[in-house]
């Protein structure tokens, strides 16, 4: 294999992707609307695809946030299967979230999201790897738990098992190298912490001194361990002290 297509390119997560594939020296095509690749239509996708070993499917469609977060990620799910099945990718990865697998959690539109769209790649015929990741460590301060204010900040009392964002990165470039299997794995980080407590230490680091006030998560789920590793995840490092380390 040398020849990977990333869709989320340019994301957070698709740009640590890209760097990674780069370094083992993979031939990179990025997905994005950019690049003449629009997931929402299925314009240039199958083009795009033509002579690709292998699709990792990073891609954030809509707004997360949106009345209907569901029915954008679907369509564009949906036009990548389409793309990946027409051109002969020998293998899709999916990113979903650790936890889409819990009914209680499936109330949240975007996990709803997510395991629908799980299905879609299970029903769809391909060879595919779905990688359920916990949140990362860059989730310390992200608007979907913590809210900032000018003088504390508020986090909802996740209880999570977060991992670098790179490390996750490797992760999926290894399951489209065809190194975690077929079907769906989960990666997660070494401990298990809430999110209060890794938002004060990311607002320490920076050397931030707003206090950090708890707030209830609004679903159970979120805080009772349903978002903790299950039995046979792979764990991944660093942990949060060498995150934190690494950003000195």
């Amino acid at each position: 294999m040398n020849r990977i297509a990333i869709a989320g390119a340019t994301g957070s997560i698709g740009k640590l992707i890209v760097e990674e594939a780069e370094n083992k020296d993979l031939d990179v095509v990025a997905l994005s609307r950019s690049t003449g690749a629009d997931l929402l239509t299925g314009e240039g996708l199958r083009e795009k695809l033509t002579d690709v070993d292998a699709v990792i499917d990073a891609s954030q469609v809509g707004d997360p946030t949106a009345d209907d977060p569901v029915s954008p990620i679907l369509r564009g799910a949906q036009n990548l299967l389409d793309a990946a099945g027409s051109a002969k990718v020998g293998r899709l990865v999916m990113l979903s979230i650790n936890g889409v697998q819990d009914a209680g959690l499936q109330n949240f539109p975007f996990y709803d999201a997510r395991a629908r769209q799980e299905k879609l790649v299970l029903d769809s015929g391909l060879t595919s790897t779905i990688v359920r990741s916990s949140q990362w460590f860059e989730f310390a301060l992200n608007p979907a738990a913590v809210s900032v204010a000018d003088h504390e900040v508020t986090s909802q009392d996740w209880y999570i098992q977060p991992a670098a964002a790179a490390s996750v990165a490797r992760y999926l470039v290894e399951a489209a190298l065809g190194e975690h299997g077929d079907g769906v794995v989960t990666v997660c980080g070494p401990d298990a912490m809430r999110l209060p407590a890794l938002t004060e230490a990311v607002l320490a680091h920076r050397d931030d001194a707003r206090p950090v006030e708890i707030q209830e998560p609004p679903l159970a789920g979120l805080g009772d361990g349903t978002l903790l590793a299950p039995a046979g995840a792979d764990l991944v490092g660093p942990t949060l002290d060498q995150w934190l380390d690494d950003l000195r």
